[in-house]
């Protein structure tokens, strides 16, 4: 398998993040787990909660932490991967971000919010990698994708805006938390099955 087509694969494999967190959210138990409430990192805490004196745990949080630890790494992976084929004006800029966002996804594996504070802390700092640095990462790769790839550079900007809003919606506290937490976080995975599926199809270019 060539350079390019283990790049596409590992890509495409970002599917498999959404097999992970439906796995984790089937392990909820006690009040009813809200998707557009909700944070997705709910469904990594390892302690059991209580709402209204009712108990409330997600049991299958090692299968969540496992999947955030899982994509960060092979975002990494894809990223090195890849690095040739994007343009050397770029690559840089794109890999230093593609860096950030793949080390804040296994930091948020590793470090699951909640108790203690220090944990939630170190969290915190691996979603704003995650959430930010994803949204600017599909905005950096829209501008180099631009000159070879016009339509997949389209659609990076498109879904680069709607991860943007909803990254800015979370801060600005608009609209339920879990919903526009999706809305940021899905659309950098999303991004890379379709690109994905581009680079599996295409004939691979030069080195850039």
């Amino acid at each position: 398998m060539s350079r390019y087509r283990l790049g596409g694969v590992l890509l495409l494999l970002a599917g498999l993040y959404f097999v992970g967190e439906a796995w984790a959210a089937a392990g909820w138990q006690g009040r009813p787990y809200r998707w557009t409430v909700d944070a997705i990192s709910e469904l990594g805490v390892p302690e059991t909660r209580y709402a209204g004196g009712e108990p409330f745990a997600a049991t299958h949080h090692a299968v969540m932490n496992a999947t955030f630890v899982a994509t960060g790494l092979r975002t990494l992976l894809a990223g090195v991967v890849l690095a040739p084929f994007v343009p050397r004006r770029a690559r840089r800029t794109v890999l230093g971000l593609t860096v950030a966002y793949g080390v804040g996804v296994v930091i948020v594996g590793l470090f699951p919010t909640g108790m203690p504070s220090t944990r939630a802390d170190l969290h915190g700092v691996g979603a704003v990698l995650t959430i930010a640095g994803g949204s600017v990462l599909l905005l950096a790769l829209a501008v180099s994708l631009s000159g070879r790839h016009r339509r997949l550079a389209l659609l990076t900007l498109v879904l680069g805006l709607l991860s943007t809003g909803g990254t800015v919606c979370g801060v600005l506290q608009i609209g339920g938390f879990g919903l526009v937490e999706r809305v940021a976080v899905y659309t950098v995975l999303l991004w890379q099955v379709l690109a994905g599926i581009a680079v599996l199809v295409s004939r691979p270019g030069p080195p850039a």
